[in-house]
């Protein structure tokens, strides 16, 4: 959060920790090792909660995740804990850690053989190889934001590994394939991020999440922005080519003067090495994408999530102290008696209403009628709409298949997942 005497006070009281046992930190370093780190997530177990139950949805998860487990012990690594629905496992052996993630894929695709096609248990894995803190049976560090960050890249079905997992098993006989870049949380450098291929009979991923940067390709693509009416309708389409379209509510290729909320100009749609990119042109709210996969949450990130106007503020320095003292998020924020980060409810002009919802747990859900914050008088809010998860010193939002979705406000200029809508002021369009 961005009150710098508040952040002061903060810093003071986690070094009063440190200091109550100064050896801790120094003896955290004979417990520095490197250690491959996978991450699985159950997709859609939300659906399968609310179409049949919490008792059958219990049971899904365990006996997914119980399978999972019998894989990762099998191939010698080890589960460092269950988080909801998701698995996170080390290993010693960086292959072991790759042909886990593909037996998991493979047992999945066994079990749900002859099932419906929405009663099917899928999984997203990602996995990264890096230095962290082996400790009481956990892991702390970079190692683990790493791998929570790739992993929430994947789509279901998909095994997802960094650039230094890729180099330890590249002379292996795995089929690995370059998917693109993406970008670490606080840090300005771009990391490659490569696809194991596991099942030939999947397509190629081509609508990858919003934060990768494709690869560049030779292939002509052609791109259409589809302009949609407050009904999800199609009212106008318009081919991007050369430098893309511009729009604003008094200048651009696109004009809607009739939209109060819009900047002129507002924003550019335009594609770059084959990837659209959407840059926010703005001097008002912003240009807002809607979420397909995973979002990597950053401090004064804005969302929509159904009809709310949200802010997410974090303070690294809680998540910081909790990775350097290898200890867990809510021991720190205990025995600070704060929170490590909220969100800050926004009116329509993006002035703050006063109103705070704290992120207390490792997971926490939004809903109209179910979750840890329910909005019964939203009508764009789904039963369960989104959840806000805790990996690491990550924090991720999801959509969870919601009617009306969450949307993220783009930092600057951002990659477009084809098949996606775009909010510019009131506007809506789609990129097909």
């Amino acid at each position: 959060m961005s009150d710098d005497p508040k952040v002061s006070t903060t810093v003071t009281r986690i070094l009063e920790l440190s200091r109550q046992d100064p050896s801790r930190l120094q003896q955290l370093e004979k417990f520095r090792r490197s250690v491959a780190i996978l991450f699985t997530d159950i997709q859609g177990s939300t659906a399968y909660f609310e179409k049949y139950g919490d008792l059958a949805g219990l049971s899904m998860v365990h006996q997914c995740n119980s399978l999972l487990e019998d894989v990762v012990s099998k191939r010698g690594g080890r589960v460092i804990k269950n988080i909801g629905d998701a698995i996170m496992a080390s290993f010693e052996s960086c292959e072991q850690c790759v042909r886990t993630a593909v037996e998991m894929q493979q047992q999945l695709k066994e079990v749900n053989a002859g099932k419906k096609d929405e009663d099917c248990t899928r999984i997203r894995i990602g996995a990264h190889y890096g230095v962290g803190i082996v400790k009481s049976g956990d892991v702390f560090g970079d190692v683990v934001n790493v791998a929570s960050r790739v992993q929430s890249l994947a789509l279901p079905q998909q095994i997802l590994v960094s650039d230094s997992l890729f180099k330890e098993v590249a002379a292996c006989n795995l089929e690995i394939v370059p998917l693109g870049r993406f970008q670490l949380k606080g840090k300005s450098e771009e990391r490659e991020i490569y696809e194991v291929r596991w099942n030939q009979s999947l397509p190629a991923r081509t609508n990858l999440a919003h934060t990768i940067i494709a690869s560049p390709t030779d292939q002509v693509q052609q791109f259409t922005l589809q302009h949609l009416t407050p009904a999800g309708k199609i009212d106008a389409e318009h081919l991007l080519v050369g430098d893309g379209l511009t729009i604003g509510r008094n200048e651009g290729d696109l004009k809607f003067p009739d939209d109060s909320s819009m900047s002129s100009p507002h924003a550019r749609i335009f594609v770059h090495n084959g990837q659209p990119m959407v840059e926010d042109l703005s001097t008002q709210l912003g240009v807002f994408i809607r979420l397909k996969g995973v979002f990597t949450l950053e401090d004064r990130d804005i969302v929509i999530v159904g009809g709310q106007l949200l802010r997410f503020e974090s303070k690294p320095e809680i998540l910081g102290a909790a990775t350097a003292m290898a200890v867990a998020v809510p021991d720190v924020t205990r025995a600070l008696h704060e929170d490590a980060a909220r969100f800050v409810r926004l009116n329509n002009d993006a002035s703050d209403q006063q109103k705070y919802l704290s992120i207390m747990k490792d997971e926490m859900r939004f809903g109209r009628t179910s979750g840890d914050y329910t909005f019964p008088n939203d009508r764009f809010m789904s039963r369960t709409h989104a959840r806000v998860y805790l990996r690491g010193e990550n924090y991720f939002l999801e959509d969870l298949s919601s009617l009306n979705g969450t949307f993220a406000k783009v930092r600057g200029t951002s990659p477009i997942p084809v098949g996606t809508s775009i909010r510019v002021g009131r506007e809506v369009f789609a990129l097909v």
